[in-house]
C-alpha cells in the first residue's frame, strides 16, 4: 500500500495561525454553502415554474418527450448539487464546532469528509473536461486546489491540537540524575 506524506503547515497563508485559519475556512465554507444552496434552489424553482407553465403549451423545436427528459435530468442535477452543498454545510459546521471546542476528532472528521468532497470535485473536473468548455474545467480545477489547501490547513491544525492535548511522557529516572538535581545547601 502506498503511503502519501502530506506537508504540514505552520501557518495559514504564511501569516495567520492555523486555528484562526481553520475558523475562517469554516465560516467561509458555511457562507459559500448557504449561497450555493440558495442559488441552486432558485434555479430549481425556475425549472419547475418553466415546466409547469409550458405543460399545456408546447415549446417550439422540442417535443413533449424531450421536455420531460430534459426536465428530469435537470431535477436530478439540482438534487445532486443540493445534496453536495448540504454535505459541505454539515461538515463545515462540524469544523467550526471542533475548532471552538478544541475537539480534534471533529476536525479530523472534517478532514476525512473533505477528502471525499475533493474526490467528488476531481470527478467533476474530469466530467467537465469531457463535456464542458475548457474555462469551466480550469475554474473547477482551481476550486480543487483551494479545497486541497484548506484541507492541509485543517489537517495541520488538528495535528497541532492533538500534540497540545497529548499527555507528556516524563521519565522519572531523568529527574534524579545528579547533574540535573538541584543543589542542596
Amino acid at each position: 500500500m502506498m503511503d502519501i506524506r502530506l506537508p504540514r503547515l505552520k501557518k495559514c497563508c504564511c501569516c495567520v495561525p492555523l486555528r484562526v485559519g481553520s475558523l475562517v475556512i469554516g465560516y467561509i465554507s458555511i457562507v459559500f454553502s448557504l449561497l450555493s444552496i440558495s442559488a441552486v434552489s432558485f434555479s430549481l424553482y425556475r425549472v419547475i415554474v418553466f415546466v409547469s407553465t409550458h405543460k399545456n403549451e408546447p415549446v417550439p423545436d422540442h417535443t413533449p418527450e424531450e421536455m420531460t427528459r430534459i426536465a428530469q435530468s435537470l431535477y436530478i442535477t439540482h438534487a445532486y448539487l443540493l445534496l453536495v452543498y448540504l454535505y459541505y454545510l454539515i461538515i463545515s459546521l462540524l469544523l467550526i464546532v471542533g475548532v471552538h471546542m478544541n475537539k480534534s476528532i471533529y476536525m479530523k472528521t472534517y478532514y476525512n469528509s473533505g477528502l471525499f468532497l475533493l474526490v467528488l470535485a476531481l470527478a467533476t473536473v474530469i466530467v467537465s473536461a469531457v463535456f464542458l468548455h475548457f474555462i469551466a474545467t480550469i475554474t473547477l480545477l482551481k476550486w480543487c486546489v483551494i479545497i486541497f489547501y484548506c484541507l492541509l490547513v485543517v489537517r495541520s491544525a488538528y495535528l497541532e491540537l492533538e500534540e497540545q492535548n497529548k499527555p507528556r511522557d516524563f521519565e522519572m529516572q531523568n529527574l534524579y540524575i545528579p547533574h540535573r538535581a538541584p543543589l542542596l545547601l
